[in-house]
């Protein structure tokens, strides 16, 4: 049914760049999430053909021995089979009565019907998931914020699909999309939330795994607007800059990651960061002018993490000596990589090990249990 290929690069959010017998062509990803951890070169993809004059669409990953359905709109086919099979216990004797429902500007998956009872079923895909634990979304979604907030007026429910067995714990990703999350938490007395496992295979079959715990007392403990960020950047070319008591610094072209924190107003200062008229203050500000394609990535915590960061970084990047740390004894805040942190896959684990994969300790700190899955 598939054939597999080697992923490349992401052409755009639809398109990515595939490998198969040394011959490099398109295919289409019907998923508009980031997939930061799924897409990172060499990952072996699951294609499905379209015919001759359509490029093939991609259908899922393969992580290690876990099988990962990429494609969006399964989680509604999974969702209703779900159903269909009485295997939620929450939603037991519902059926189906009607589907894509138009309400106002939006539109829900599902009708419910039990009896003359009606609930309205909205379903997410979720692709996301770390050291036992799964978050949704990995992109900011204004849609979804939008549909969690219709529910929560008709009293609804919204379910999320995680496309993998291994996580135990589900949260909204409060680093990436605050809003949407903020707005679940907020609507979880109204609206019905559950999150579920199903595991996939190869064949495109999936069996329905278990229930997922919502643990909304790590979300209330680090959710808040405080924590440590990343900010990345490109430099086009070899430069001397002036950096502060440090001096003129050579900085050769390429990648650079620094990190910071802000355990009050963490959005201030990346929007600070970010801002392209602002006083110089840290030694960041000196460099930040000449870089492109900056992005941030926020770590949202109850603890300053920076400098433990800084040391996981020291491990996969050259450090630029005692740029940003005069106030700690770190040798540097900022590195040097030759090409995109995004496509590092030892980066991409540094940053879900500190977004997600400190849940697990959080978890087991709260209630004493493990959320760790082989």
């Amino acid at each position: 049914m598939f054939r597999e290929a080697l992923f490349v690069d992401r052409l755009n959010r639809f398109v990515v760049l595939c490998e198969e017998g040394g011959r490099r062509f398109p295919a289409h990803l019907p998923n508009p999430g980031r997939l930061w951890e799924i897409l990172l070169p060499g990952r072996v993809l699951l294609l499905e053909d379209q015919g001759k004059r359509d490029m093939p669409r991609v259908w899922g990953a393969l992580l290690g021995e876990k099988v990962v359905c990429l494609h969006t709109a399964s989680a509604a086919s999974v969702a209703r089979k779900l159903l269909e099979e009485e295997c939620l216990e929450d939603f037991a004797g519902f059926r189906v009565a009607r589907t894509e429902i138009p309400i106002g500007n939006s539109r829900l998956d599902f009708l419910l019907k039990r009896g003359r009872e009606k609930m309205f079923l909205e379903v997410k895909s979720c692709t996301l998931f770390f050291d036992g634990l799964a978050m949704f979304p990995d992109a900011v979604t204004v849609r979804g914020r939008k549909h969690v907030e219709l529910l929560a007026d008709l009293g609804g429910a919204v379910l999320f699909v995680v496309h993998v067995p291994s996580p135990f714990a589900f949260l909204p990703d409060f680093h990436t999309d605050p809003e949407f999350a903020s707005a679940l938490y907020a609507a979880r007395k109204k609206v019905l939330i559950r999150a579920v496992a199903v595991r996939w295979d190869t064949a495109g079959n999936f069996q329905y795994s278990h229930t997922l715990d919502l643990p909304w007392e790590v979300y209330e403990r680090e959710a808040g607007d405080r924590g440590s960020y990343l900010l990345s950047g490109y430099l086009p070319e070899t430069r001397r800059i002036a950096v502060g008591n440090l001096g003129e610094l050579n900085f050769p072209q390429g990648f650079y990651v620094y990190v910071g924190s802000a355990m009050r107003g963490l959005l201030g200062r990346i929007r600070r960061h970010l801002r392209k008229r602002k006083r110089s203050h840290w030694h960041i500000d000196a460099l930040l002018p000449f870089l492109e394609d900056v992005r941030a990535f926020p770590i949202r915590s109850s603890e300053r993490l920076e400098c433990a960061i800084a040391r996981e970084l020291e491990d996969l990047a050259r450090p630029i000596p005692r740029f940003g740390a005069s106030d700690c004894s770190c040798g540097s805040h900022l590195f040097y990589l030759p090409q995109p942190p995004l496509k590092i896959a030892p980066f991409v684990e540094v940053l879900l090990r500190f977004r997600m994969g400190r849940v697990a300790g959080i978890l087991q700190e709260i209630r004493g249990v493990s959320v760790h899955s082989s």
